[in-house]
């Protein structure tokens, strides 16, 4: 199975596509501007992606509490972009808790992230200065495919 994990955020949104324990392409999309440009952005990268790399599946971290009610907003938008677009692309996607995330790589729910990056690089065999939003949505992947 191929899988696409996302990262979702307004500024710097993860993705990751990986088949049977191989890395078939990573990145982040990075925005900046107006909201509903950034938005555009993600739809149209991300539209990009899996029309190339053709997942299976989707899988991406839970709705989590904030404090913060703006960014709470601003991420529900991200993630509301995302889900449209994989549905548009005809991409089932499933959603994950954190801890269940964490609990897939490391069996520790509340391992830090740099653990979490740690063993996932050394798994798929990613090396170099690999971004913090690819290792979580690496994390996302690997859920679906351990």
């Amino acid at each position: 199975m191929r899988v696409l994990g996302l990262d979702p955020s307004l500024r710097a949104t993860g993705w990751i596509v990986v088949e049977k324990g191989e890395v078939l392409g990573w990145g982040v999309i990075r925005t900046r501007g107006e909201l509903t440009d950034s938005l555009a952005v993600i739809r149209d990268t991300l539209r990009e992606v899996l029309s190339r790399l053709q997942p299976d599946k989707a899988v991406m971290e839970a709705i989590i509490y904030h404090r913060n009610p703006k960014v709470a907003i601003l991420l529900g938008a991200v993630r509301g972009v995302i889900l449209l677009t994989l549905r548009d692309m005809g991409i089932p996607v499933e959603e994950v808790s954190p801890s269940r995330l964490k609990m897939s790589s490391t069996r520790y729910g509340k391992a830090s992230k740099e653990q979490v990056a740690r063993i996932l690089k050394a798994l798929y065999g990613l090396e170099g200065d690999v971004p913090d939003h690819v290792t979580d949505a690496l994390a996302a992947a690997h859920y679906v495919l351990r």
